[in-house]
């Protein structure tokens, strides 16, 4: 079927006509544009900078890291999830 045998009662064989064409062109150009990662990349391709946390973001991160360090060591099974919880814990009882 092509495009000038368009019946309008025929929707459904219009749209995978048109889903067709975009993926063949997709790959003429290299491949999916919905898969690929933009996210991070400038127009030159050169990667953006990390963002920078704010200093209570910064020194709760390190107090995480630090508490999940002492639960490891102890069980190294431990999950951060685990070390989060009881670095909050600390935190109400004022131990930060």
């Amino acid at each position: 079927m092509s495009i000038l045998d368009y019946n309008p009662c025929n929707k459904i064989e219009m749209a995978n006509m048109r889903r067709n064409k975009t993926a063949r062109r997709d790959k003429k150009e290299g491949g999916d544009r919905n898969k690929k990662d933009r996210r991070n990349k400038t127009e030159g391709g050169k990667r953006k900078g990390t963002r920078k946390l704010s200093h209570g973001a910064k020194t709760w991160q390190q107090h995480v890291m630090s508490v999940y360090k002492e639960m490891k060591a102890k069980d190294p099974n431990v999950k951060l999830g685990a070390a989060m919880k009881e670095a909050a814990a600390r935190k109400r009882k004022g131990e930060l």
